[in-house]
């Protein structure tokens, strides 16, 4: 139905700006019809209006249809320009390079003025990106946004940014992409384009996918993908179906993620839109080759025709090594490796480079060529090394690891199956703790070097325990001053379930050693019996657990014997991230000369955000009095905000103790947060954990008496990442963190005997022990594990 009204360009631009693509389209079409025979010159405005929803729809047939056709020679200049760059794009996105590259310069013979001229910039720095000039994109789109912020155009402006984040992401340079994207934005929000937020809403979720951020990644393409359908952006709506299919795929959700790409795969073909049909064709091939080889062949074979047409080289690439992977499942395996060595010169962006070098690796293992194979695993890894290097911030430094997890992780198994299990850790460990350790070492001037295994357990007088989970087979490293032994376990698949069964037994409050068939006592049995006769009664053990197994609490495990009772009774557990930061670690922290004690807690709550904590004055006394006056420095009350943390100069103490709640992100661990007070209702009353990372420390021990101080979010080799891995990367030797929800009531009595065993001579590791073994062994409700277990010790250096 046509509108009564018939609306002017000015008001048909705001409802386009607005996302309203629908609305839009019908009364630019309502426009041109009413003015089609009495004034055409303003009719082929509103046709070139109508041409621009078409792009944004992804309807480039329709573009070429409308506009191809002669304009009346009474057509404003501005008209015709844009009708040739609109005619340029829809030419680009259909694959016709001659008939782009006519369209431009019909615009450019027409001698734009300095707005169209902005504009043409911009239309021909997007065709350069659709055909893979990523140079040549990037100086165009930075001419035209030089001219664009001059004319103070912001709709533009945000357009702009919107192709510099894509040509970030092509180049793989994430910050700028991210940086990009974020201005994009920013500018959309201030001028009420919902249309260009929901471009950059799926755009920053696919940079967070391309640095192993699945959970923001996901969480971004869903609500992209439902904002596209409800304003009628079908191309973006293929784009974000893709990108959260990438995501299920890499969460090993295949229902999902083959749904979602077929959906992506229906609209593409709708809108006979060749880029996404290409990249939906490539993704199905992907996951396809996990379940139906002969139907990932179809669109193998779909996916190099269009490539062909396209002539973009990146993803001819892409195609070549689909195709490599399957002469690899049909066992081709002499084809695979010289197809592999052809593509590898080629290969500009380094994903692929490190994907394909990875596979030709695993093509010489199974031919049995064992030092080849060791050559290309090496270049694997170093090829992905370099990539992560270029990276400048932390929070994308973390989730990027998991992009590499598997390069490790296949050369540390060759290396297993080639009985050179010590070389095989080595391997292991330089995949762990990486980011952590590169922060330590930026602050001591060098990054710590692997250590000899057995040299380091001597001098540490402990055992060191090295983990790591797999589906079918885990592996541990049991490492004494005597010997290094590798032991295998069972996969992730058995063990997983049991630790979230045994976890949620602590959780409510179960006594777990009156349990038959207990699982604690079923997850000693894999984890720990295997190595039992290298673990000295009393003794220290270091426990390098990744990824899940950083979420168990391996001192309410249950060993064998006439007696049930809890590990943390037969020795001294301590959490470590790698051998490398074990390595850098002395034997036993020297202890200040002069010991002295920040303690901020017993913060003000506003009543509708977090309840008070009734014994959190108790705890600041009891911890307080352990210190002189004159060494120590409280912040209670009103002034324990998160200012007050900052500006106490946290590198000159030697202890730093917190008494607050705590919150643990999932999404982005370094929102994780203590909870302080805020004078006010503006004032920011969380010290997250990326403000921990500005400040360096040198605490013997930093003590969070919060819940979840020790965060829910795993990453490939860095293991839990949260609270206690910020004070870690900030300098303290040792954090206690707690894994889950605490009492208010027993945690002043956890600490009080903490803090006075530690003032009596030992070390926080030794005194928390004996904290927590009071509890247990009274008499009262503290004895479960519920109320002494949450709390454990993780060391840094």
């Amino acid at each position: 139905m046509q509108p009564k009204t018939i609306l002017s360009l000015e008001q048909i631009e705001q409802i386009f700006i607005s996302g309203d693509l629908p609305s839009a389209e019908q009364a630019a079409e309502a426009a041109a019809a009413r003015y089609r025979t009495t004034d055409p010159t303003r009719a082929q405005a509103f046709r070139a209006e109508l041409a621009k929803i078409y792009l944004y729809q992804g309807r480039s047939v329709d573009v070429v249809e409308l506009l191809s056709p002669s304009s009346p020679s009474d057509t404003s200049p501005e008209v015709a320009i844009r009708r040739h760059l609109l005619l340029a794009m829809g030419h680009a996105r259909l694959g016709h390079p001659t008939l782009t590259a006519e369209e431009l310069a019909n615009a450019a013979a027409l001698h734009p003025t300095s707005t169209l001229q902005t504009e043409m910039l911009n239309i021909q720095g997007a065709i350069a990106l659709e055909q893979g000039s990523l140079d040549a994109a990037r100086s165009l789109l930075q001419q035209a946004l030089d001219l664009a912020h001059r004319q103070d155009s912001r709709y533009l402006e945000m357009e702009i940014w919107m192709n510099l984040g894509v040509v970030g992401l092509q180049l793989e340079r994430y910050e700028d992409a991210l940086q990009s994207f974020q201005h994009a934005s920013t500018l959309a929000q201030a001028i009420g384009a919902r249309l260009a937020r929901e471009k950059a809403l799926g755009n920053l979720g696919w940079t967070y996918y391309l640095t192993g951020d699945d959970a923001r990644a996901l969480e971004n393409a869903l609500a992209a993908r439902t904002m596209a359908a409800s304003i009628g952006a079908t191309l973006d709506e293929v784009q974000w179906s893709t990108n959260a299919g990438e995501s299920q795929f890499r969460e090993n959700d295949l229902r999902a993620a083959r749904s979602s790409y077929e959906h992506a795969l229906m609209l593409a073909e709708s809108l006979h839109n060749t880029e996404e049909m290409l990249d939906t064709h490539i993704s199905l091939a992907y996951l396809l080759l996990r379940q139906h080889s002969a139907q990932a062949e179809a669109h193998i074979r779909e996916a190099s025709q269009l490539a062909a047409v396209r002539n973009h080289a990146e993803e001819s690439l892409q195609t070549q090594l689909l195709q490599c992977l399957l002469l690899i499942e049909k066992n081709q395996l002499q084809d695979a490796a010289t197809s592999l060595l052809a593509l590898i010169p080629h290969a500009t962006a380094p994903s692929i480079q490190w994907e394909a070098e990875n596979t030709l690796a695993g093509v010489y293992e199974r031919q049995n060529r064992s030092q080849d194979a060791e050559y290309w695993f090496q270049r694997a890894i170093a090829t992905f090394h370099k990539q992560r290097l270029s990276l400048r911030t932390v929070e994308l430094e973390l989730p990027f690891l998991e992009n590499g997890s598997g390069l490790y992780l296949g050369y540390m198994e060759h290396l297993i199956h080639q009985g050179r299990t010590a070389e095989a850790l080595r391997v292991l460990d330089n995949s762990r703790a990486e980011v952590l350790a590169e922060g330590l070492g930026d602050m001591s001037g060098a990054t710590p070097a692997q250590p000899d295994p057995r040299s380091l357990a001597a001098r540490l007088h402990g055992t060191v325990l090295v983990y790591c989970l797999r589906e079918h087979t885990s592996y541990l490293w049991a490492i004494t001053p005597q010997k290094q032994q590798l032991f295998t376990l069972p996969g992730s698949e058995t063990i997983l379930p049991l630790l979230n069964h045994h976890t949620q037994a602590i959780l409510d409050s179960k006594d777990l050693l009156a349990q038959t068939g207990s699982t604690g006592r079923q997850l000693y049995d894999l984890l720990v019996q295997p190595a039992a006769a290298l673990l000295p009664h009393d003794g220290r053990v270091y426990l390098i657990a990744d990824h899940n197994l950083g979420g168990l609490n391996f001192e309410t495990l249950i060993p064998p014997g006439p007696q049930p009772h809890y590990w943390i009774e037969d020795v001294t557990l301590i959490n470590a991230r790698s051998l490398r930061l074990l390595g850098a670690r002395p034997a036993r922290a020297a202890r200040p000369a002069t010991q002295r004690l920040l303690l901020i807690g017993n913060p003000v709550y506003r009543p509708q955000e977090y309840p008070s904590l009734p014994n959190a004055a108790a705890e600041v006394t009891q911890v307080a009095s352990t210190f002189p006056a004159s060494q120590e420095r409280v912040v209670t009350g009103p002034s324990a905000s998160p200012a007050a943390y900052a500006s106490s100069s946290p590198a000159d103490f030697s202890y730093i103790h917190f008494v607050a709640h705590a919150t643990a992100s999932e999404i982005n661990p370094l929102d994780s947060a203590i909870i302080l007070s805020s004078p006010n209702s503006t004032t920011p009353n969380k010290l997250y954990a990326r403000d921990i990372l500005a400040h360096p420390l040198h605490a013997e021990l930093v003590t969070l008496s919060s819940c979840y101080g020790s965060g829910t979010r795993s990453y490939a080799g860095e293991g839990i990442v949260g609270l206690v891995w910020a004070f870690l990367r900030a300098g303290a030797h040792t954090v206690i963190g707690a894994m889950w929800e605490v009492s208010d009531l027993s945690t002043p009595q956890l600490m009080n005997g903490l803090y006075s065993r530690m003032l009596a001579g030992s070390s926080p590791d030794e005194a928390l022990r004996q904290a927590k073994l009071a509890m247990l062994r009274g008499s009262g409700i503290y004895r479960k594990p519920l109320y002494w277990a949450a709390f454990q010790v993780y060391t840094g250096r």
